[in-house]
């Protein structure tokens, strides 16, 4: 600045000197979404524009510096500052973080179920603490996670839980193996007479039964025939012994004894014709049945005219006559 001086007075003057602060540039504000096992990241290239370098970060990352991890940093708004030199003030600009969480598919599994196992819910077989919601393939027969051995197939089926972006879904898988069950058969029941021959208990069964298995009580045999007159009858029991996750099967045959008819044995006899009436029942050797099927009594053939096994001399005939006691099946009659 100049003022003239007048003569004599020199011309006087001063100067004001201008010295302009650049503003500090933060950049603008940004914003990312990651996932929590997303690798670490600069907030610093986040912000958008041209900022400048040497601000710092607020609140504080566990890096020290801008690099945002998201296993170990907290989602938020994080703030970088820059200092002005004054009369400039302070810049700031933000970066508004925001961390998905991984899904959780569970822990591979493997399991081994019996033919005849109750369904099972394949979701409490992965290991770990996998989240619900997640869907299962190939599809199952219920249309939900519910594996039922009667209809579903073996084989490894995949549990996959959706991820919200960035993440991406994660999977789990349940490797099923079904054991046939043992075939014991159908129940089966036999009638046999004292008198009859052994009998394999294992072809009573009914159905197309396993061989291998044990019968109880044990026979006089030690195998699965049975002996007429020397076991007793009564229920018998064929077991059948599981495997891995299957149980034991059995199936029953039942077994009805009837005894064999005794009629007792051959006589003969010489009465007077004038002899009063005889029952020939008391002729009869040993201890012989007074009963039938049902206990009616035998029966005399051919008839006598006193009535059954009453023989008057003066009226019937000389001749051979036969007491028969009906046998209940399979038991023949006794004569």
């Amino acid at each position: 600045y100049t003022v003239s001086g007048i003569a004599p007075c020199p011309n006087q003057s001063a100067t004001v000197t201008i010295i302009i602060v650049p503003q500090p540039n933060p950049g603008t504000d940004g914003a990312i979404t990651l996932c929590s096992n997303s690798p670490s990241v600069d907030l610093f290239t986040l912000l958008g524009g041209s900022p400048d370098v040497g601000g710092t970060w607020s609140p504080a990352l566990a890096s020290g510096t801008g690099l945002f991890n998201p296993a170990v940093d907290t989602a938020a708004v994080y703030t970088y500052t820059l200092t002005g030199t004054a009369p400039c003030p302070d810049e700031t600009s933000t970066v508004t973080v925001t961390v998905n969480p991984l899904p959780d598919a569970g822990i591979d599994a493997v399991e081994t179920l019996c033919q005849n196992n109750t369904p099972i819910d394949l979701f409490t077989l992965l290991g770990g603490t996998p989240d619900a919601g997640g869907t299962w393939s190939p599809a199952l027969a219920s249309g939900t996670g519910i594996f039922d051995p009667a209809v579903d197939t073996a084989g490894t089926y995949t549990y996959t839980v959706s991820g919200i972006a960035p993440c991406p879904n994660q999977s789990a898988t349940v490797t099923i193996t079904i054991i046939a069950q043992p075939n014991p058969g159908t129940n089966g029941a036999v009638t046999l007479c004292n008198t009859s021959e052994p009998i394999d208990l294992f072809t009573v069964l009914g159905g197309t039964p396993d061989v291998g298995g044990t019968w109880s009580p044990a026979l006089l045999s030690g195998t699965s025939d049975f002996i007429p007159g020397f076991d007793s009858e009564g229920v018998y029991t064929y077991t059948l012994p599981g495997n891995s996750n299957c149980p034991d099967v059995f199936a029953t045959v039942t077994v009805t004894i009837n005894e064999e008819p005794f009629a007792g044995t051959n006589t003969t006899i010489v009465i007077c014709n004038t002899s009063p009436t005889i029952d020939l029942y008391t002729q009869l050797g040993g201890n012989p049945d007074t009963g039938g099927a049902p206990d009616t009594g035998g029966v005399w053939v051919p008839p006598l005219s006193g009535g059954n096994g009453i023989f008057d001399p003066a009226v019937d005939p000389a001749g051979v006559y036969t007491y028969i006691v009906a046998g209940i099946a399979p038991c023949p009659d006794a004569s």
